[in-house]
């Protein structure tokens, strides 16, 4: 519930929330016909569906495989284990477009030598079904994965992810059970923690799952050598198969008394915020002889590159761990208005894969003048050992979004990365291009941070026009008629 004429409700709730503006009343409920759900005064629904396995052969919103891709192309399949928690969470309504929330699940791999991994599915959507528009039916905002190989711990400290209603400020917002993540568990339930473990970073996986409806944008995360396909069926659900190896990303982060931070740092946490990138409403925290900061910028965005760089100095410039990761979740941000009509309606637009720390908020900004798409990335200049972190950035760009960005015809598109570092000199890194399958797929490896700029250019050689043959003379006449001329083509082949 929102008092929607209030400046503090501009927009639909899943907006809000991302802003930091809470609405005045908030409610979580198991299914649309809870109590809370019926009453009058509700504007909307938002909500966050973790899948689980599919259940059929027309189930949508359901995880359909994971597996490992082998180097001949065939994939070892895991097995279905069971979902954490109580599973489902809540229920949905496919005429509404809402699916079944359930819990986390995991899965298990056992390869040619008997041994055995499990690994942790969280995999789903979140949406809003605004009912003050009218509407009969939710639109999916984004889509999220993450795939971590764990194994299972008991104890009476572990507790399962439940959501919440929290206080905030003038408002609510939603609120959920941390614990479990502080422990280093990637999912729990009560009782039972599936404490995260690193991957093989040698290995590819595969994740393949069937959507309600397409979810547009771009893609996003912790990806290498990422394939991204998608089928759309006649009743428009969608099946995407994404397969990627997994990347080490640095953890920046320490605890910095507040006596000892810069002056342009404490401008950042105002007296009564808690620690990074939070809000004034979220704690108070006015004896500041004893306060101490957490330093764990956010993932995205100009703020939060701005701060990390701001902490680096703090931090030796060095991680304080490394940790594995397979993410892929969709970006909040488009391209700019003069684009749209290149990727409405295209589904996934685009990939981005990066090990950096913090990155650009939306997809690479499009440069009209420049004709380039431009990217930030950060991270420390040290990983956790002192050794020199080295870059990777990877961007797939559908090759029809491509050709009407840049107003490209059907000829073989030519594409040039850039990296340079955060006072504009030249990075060195190695970088690879090819155009396969429908995608144009680009890397860029081997560069160093802090922010280094990726700028990736795109041109296409104008078509060489076919020779003209030379006019055929005009005879002489003679008492006797010559036969026509006999017609010649000629096929012309570039090179």
């Amino acid at each position: 519930k929102c008092d929607w004429s209030s400046d503090v409700c501009s927009s639909d709730l899943m907006e809000q929330v991302s802003m930091g503006q809470m609405p005045k009343s908030m409610y979580v409920c198991t299914s649309l016909e809870s109590t809370d759900c019926v009453r009058p005064e509700i504007n909307g629904y938002a909500f966050n569906s973790i899948f689980t396995e599919c259940a059929s052969a027309t189930d949508t919103d359901c995880i359909e495989s994971f597996g490992i891709r082998n180097e001949d192309g065939s994939t070892k399949l895991a097995t279905f284990q069971r979902n954490w928690g109580v599973s489902p969470v809540y229920k949905g309504d496919k005429s509404k477009l809402i699916p079944t929330g359930h819990g986390a699940s995991s899965w298990s791999i056992t390869d040619g030598n008997g041994t055995s991994e499990t690994f942790a599915l969280v995999v789903g959507v979140n949406g809003y079904l605004d009912l003050r528009s009218g509407a009969t039916q939710a639109k999916y905002d984004g889509f999220f994965s993450a795939i971590q190989p764990i194994k299972e711990v008991s104890g009476l400290e572990y507790n399962g992810a439940v959501a919440n209603v929290t206080k905030r400020g003038e408002g609510y917002g939603p609120g959920w059970n941390t614990n479990f993540i502080e422990r280093g568990c990637q999912i729990a339930e009560n009782g039972k923690c599936g404490y995260r473990l690193p991957f093989d970073l040698e290995k590819n996986y595969v994740l393949k799952v069937r959507l309600g409806q397409p979810v547009q944008g771009w893609l996003h995360g912790r990806m290498k050598d990422a394939n991204v396909t998608m089928t759309t069926a006649a009743d428009n659900s969608q099946v995407v198969e994404i397969s990627a190896k997994p990347l080490s990303i640095p953890s920046v982060y320490g605890w910095v008394k507040w006596s000892e931070l810069p002056p342009a740092v404490k401008e950042l946490y105002p007296v009564g915020a808690g620690g990074t990138t939070r809000g004034y409403e979220d704690f108070v925290t006015t004896d500041l002889a004893s306060r101490t900061l957490l330093t764990k910028s956010e993932v995205a965005g100009a703020n939060a590159i701005k701060e990390m760089n701001l902490w680096l100095p703090l931090l030796n410039d060095k991680a304080a761990a490394m940790r594995t990761f397979w993410v892929a979740q969709t970006i909040r941000g488009e391209l700019p208005l003069e684009s749209q009509n290149c990727v409405r309606g295209k589904g996934f637009t685009g990939v981005i894969g990066t090990n950096a720390v913090v990155y650009s908020d939306g997809p690479p900004k499009f440069d009209k003048q420049e004709q380039s798409l431009n990217y930030t990335v950060g991270a420390s200049h040290l990983d956790s050992k002192g050794d020199l972190f080295k870059g990777y950035y990877q961007l797939n760009l559908r090759s029809d979004v491509a050709r009407c960005l840049y107003g490209f015809g059907s000829a073989p598109i030519q594409a040039k990365i850039e990296v340079s570092s955060s006072d504009g000199t030249p990075s060195v890194a190695t970088t690879v291009i090819n155009e396969k399958d429908g995608w144009l797929k680009m890397t860029a490896g081997g560069f160093t941070f802090s922010t280094p700029s990726i700028k990736v250019k795109l041109s296409q050689e104008a078509p060489t026009p076919a020779p003209t043959a030379s006019p055929t003379p005009t005879p002489s006449p003679t008492a006797t008629a010559k036969p026509a001329a006999k017609k010649i083509t000629i096929s012309c082949v570039k090179g």
